[in-house]
């Protein structure tokens, strides 16, 4: 739900193709599961650019420090005080994984 009501930015960023949140299934059984630790993620985001230049100007600009609850650089400020965001869902920043695409299967509607 937290994730579902946020506002997000990433479809006017130059390069983004997509994003998926992914939900672990804990009570999956049979061939291939195994079983789900404590210190293990529960929900995975993916998201699909362009380039690396398009993630990285889009990691480094304003819109990826506003959707994660960073500060702006100073003077970015109007002296007002905003509401601070909700807290991180997570126990320690995410570290992003590359990966090259090298093939995309999509059906009628898109990924």
């Amino acid at each position: 739900q937290r994730w579902a009501a946020r506002e997000s930015k990433l479809s006017e960023c130059e390069g983004f193709v997509a994003f998926s949140m992914l939900r672990r299934d804990g009570q999956a059984k049979g061939h291939g599961t195994s079983p789900m630790t404590s210190d293990e993620p529960t929900y995975q985001s993916t998201t699909i650019w362009k380039d690396r230049a398009a993630f990285d100007a889009w990691r480094e600009g304003n819109n990826f420090k506003a959707a994660h609850g960073q500060k702006k650089p100073e003077g970015d400020s109007d002296g007002e005080k905003k509401p601070q965001g909700p807290p991180p869902q997570w126990s320690k920043p995410p570290t992003p994984v590359f990966y090259e695409g090298t093939l995309v299967i999509t059906g009628k509607e898109g990924a």
